[in-house]
Order: structure tokens, then C-alpha cells, then sequence
């Protein structure tokens, strides 16, 4: 099963956790596109179009720095029937007077308490997510006790307060100050350092008009929202950055709100990790006969993504610590062999050495100007090494 591939994972992700005081819980969803594959069973729709695949919705664990420590949480669906058109009137009204529970976007609600059950009665634990995380109910579901939201806000929500919309209402927020962010590359955009404006409040949200009505229960929530503005306009012509953040943090002081705005930017990451599964290990041009056999592809594949994100984050940050943070001895011993076979050194080599090494398997060059390796060379290098390890074990058993 998926679930047991994956549980050894989630386990060590717990553990690797618990060695921070806050660690951040990163929601989103990709979808895997298996369209030029039609002989594989069991695949779904994606979206409004005739593209069969599978939808994944995972909750990737950060440490408060940005290190990569792991999944906490995979979910995957299909869908048997496109789903309705979004511009049709008549299908937005039966979208919105469905309960959550039978909805998509249920699965939010489902992640965050699937993810507190792992680790929160032993970290801090806080859910960062895009717009689409913008959902009343997230914001009335209950949570532990040292559980915590800092979610993007897409819709201009009913308030309490005098100005009546949420945006109303941060635009008249006063100024905190202003801080440098991090943007970082996408394919779209190149990376830069973009100059914000942070304004602040504390708002109760109104309960939308079709949510009092199904469930007379919810109450107003009283959150507190962050609005980041980027000054003046980026250099490469791209978008300013917009952010209007809501969370359950406390926000009292310019220096919790700089800390808010960091640690949303490291929401980038869980992109990074659907673009290694993607991109990198190539996911998606599995051929398989049936969805469930993708899925325990899928499952492992996330852990290999996983391993290949935190080797270039460790790589970078501490290139000169023993390469034993990530491989075990049978692959460095087994790289140094292949790599420096003359080499009589009883200490494992750097990480920075062995990453490098592994990269070679996969096609880099290693010359002076190369810089470091890709996701897609380290992929294939982290595949041969295995390749390797079958063989010397095989030639042990002979």
C-alpha cells in the first residue's frame, strides 16, 4: 500500500521535527498528468478539460530556517466526471450550498488534522498555504492547542470592523515598516530582492451569508491580517508582490510580522518539491497498468524528492559537514570507490564531495564554470548509484 511505502518516511520526517521549536506545515496541490499514457486504469479528469490523471494534495513539513525535513501528510484523488464549469451561474450556487465534507476543498480541513496528529503535541506547528487555503471553515476548524494559521487571503471577506471589507481595512492600516524579501526564480521569473511595506490589524471576519444559513453554529472569527506591498516596480517587469495574510499568530510587533512574511515565503519550497517530483524524477512518465501501482511509484518518489531537496539545501548552507547527514555508508563508500579509488581516508567525505560525485553518475561535467548540479543530474545520479548498490550486493551474494 501507498500509506506503509510512505510511513517510514512520515515517521523520520516526526523525528527530524522535533529537533525545532516551530516547524511549518506546507499545503498544496498538483496535479499528475498521465494523458499521453491511455492505457493506464483507474486515472481521473483534471480540471475542465479531458486530461486524465491524478490530483495530489501533500503537506510538506519546513523548519522555521527553510530546511527541507519531509512529508507529513499525501493525499490523492480522482475525479470521475469533469468538474463543472466555473462560469456557469447555476453550478457556482450548487458548488457553494454543498457542505465542505463534499468538496474538494475538504481536503484543507482533512491535512490540517492529519498533520496536527503527527507532530503537534510536540512542536509548534503552522500551516502556511496559498489563496486556494482561503476557506471560512479552515478558519473555524478546530485546532490543537500550539496550532497556528498564516494562510494567503484571496476573497475581500466581510468584517466587523467600521471599514466593512478586509481590504478596505488593510489599506487604512498604518505602516509597521518595511523589509527586504527573497523572491525566488520560478519559470516564469527570474529570482530578485523585492522591497515590501508591511501594514497590520486585528479583524473579525463576518460568517458568509451561505454558511450562516447551512450552519448556524460558526461564529465570527477574530483573526489577525498582514498586508505585504512591494515598493515601486520590480526591475525585470514582473508583478509586484501583493500579500494579504491572515493568521492566528499573535502580531503585536514589527518583528513577529518580518517573521510571519519569511515564513511565508518559504511556501516556494512545497513548489519545489511537486517540481522535483515532476521535473527531477519524472514522475509523470511512468507508465504504469493501473493508478495504484502509480501511487506506490508516487509515495516512493516522494521520499527520493524529499532526499534530493534536503542534500542541496544541507549542500549549500553546510557544504563541509559529513555526508553521513544524508547517505549512509554502503553509498559514499561505494561513490568514493567509484570516484577516488585510491583514496585511503577512513572519514566519509564532505556532502558537498558526495553530492558532486553523485551528479557525475548523472552526467555532470564537474568542471570549474558548471556551478552546481540540477535537480534532473541528480535524479539520474541518485538512480545509477542504486544501480550500483544491486550490483555490488548481487556480486557479495555470489
Amino acid at each position: 500500500m501507498p500509506e506503509t511505502i510512505l510511513q517510514g518516511h512520515i515517521d523520520r520526517t516526526v523525528v527530524r521535527a522535533q529537533r525545532y521549536q516551530t516547524v511549518l506545515s506546507i499545503q498544496d496541490s498538483t496535479d499528475l498528468d498521465f494523458t499521453s499514457h491511455p492505457h493506464t486504469e483507474g486515472l481521473g479528469y483534471l480540471n475542465q478539460t479531458q486530461q486524465q490523471g491524478i490530483k495530489v494534495h501533500n503537506c510538506f513539513a519546513v523548519s522555521d530556517s527553510g530546511e527541507p525535513l519531509g512529508v507529513l501528510h499525501q493525499h490523492t484523488w480522482v475525479r470521475e466526471a469533469p468538474p463543472l464549469p466555473k462560469k456557469e451561474r447555476s453550478a457556482q450556487q450548487r458548488r457553494r450550498n454543498q457542505p465542505i465534507e463534499e468538496k474538494e476543498s475538504y481536503r484543507w480541513l482533512t491535512t490540517l488534522s492529519a498533520a496536527e496528529a503527527q507532530v503537534a503535541e510536540r512542536v509548534h506547528l503552522v500551516q502556511v498555504a496559498d489563496r486556494e487555503a482561503d476557506i471560512f471553515e479552515l478558519f473555524a476548524h478546530p485546532r490543537a492547542l500550539n496550532s497556528d494559521l498564516l494562510i494567503r487571503v484571496k476573497t475581500n471577506r466581510r468584517i466587523q470592523q467600521e471599514w466593512g471589507k478586509l481590504f478596505t481595512a488593510l489599506a487604512q492600516a498604518p505602516v509597521m515598516g518595511e523589509l527586504t524579501v527573497e523572491v525566488r526564480r520560478t519559470p516564469d521569473r527570474p529570482a530578485r530582492l523585492a522591497q515590501v511595506q508591511l501594514r497590520a490589524l486585528q479583524v473579525t471576519l463576518e460568517v458568509p451569508e451561505h454558511l450562516a444559513r447551512q450552519r448556524p453554529e460558526l461564529q465570527p472569527i477574530t483573526l489577525n491580517a498582514l498586508w505585504v506591498e512591494e515598493i515601486g516596480t520590480p526591475s525585470d517587469g514582473g508583478k509586484p508582490i501583493r500579500w494579504k495574510l491572515l493568521t492566528t499568530l499573535p502580531l503585536e510587533t514589527y518583528a513577529q510580522a518580518c517573521q510571519y512574511v519569511r515564513w511565508y515565503s518559504y511556501r516556494w519550497l512545497i513548489e519545489r518539491f511537486h517540481f522535483t517530483l515532476k521535473s527531477g524524477c519524472q514522475v509523470e512518465a511512468l507508465q504504469l497498468q493501473h493508478r495504484d501501482r502509480l501511487l506506490k511509484a508516487l509515495a516512493t518518489y516522494s521520499i527520493v524528492a524529499w532526499r534530493l531537496m534536503a542534500m542541496t539545501y544541507l549542500a549549500r548552507l553546510t557544504p563541509d559537514v559529513s555526508c553521513e547527514v544524508i547517505l549512509n555508508p554502503e553509498e559514499w563508500r561505494l561513490l568514493r570507490r567509484r570516484f577516488a579509488p585510491k583514496s585511503r581516508a577512513k572519514k566519509p567525505p564532505t556532502l558537498h564531495q558526495a553530492m558532486v560525485w553523485m551528479a557525475q553518475l548523472g552526467g555532470f561535467l564537474a568542471r570549474k564554470r558548471d556551478g552546481e548540479p540540477g535537480l534532473k543530474t541528480l535524479w539520474r545520479g541518485y538512480t545509477a548509484l542504486h544501480l550500483m548498490l544491486d550490483g555490488a550486493r548481487l556480486v557479495g551474494k555470489t
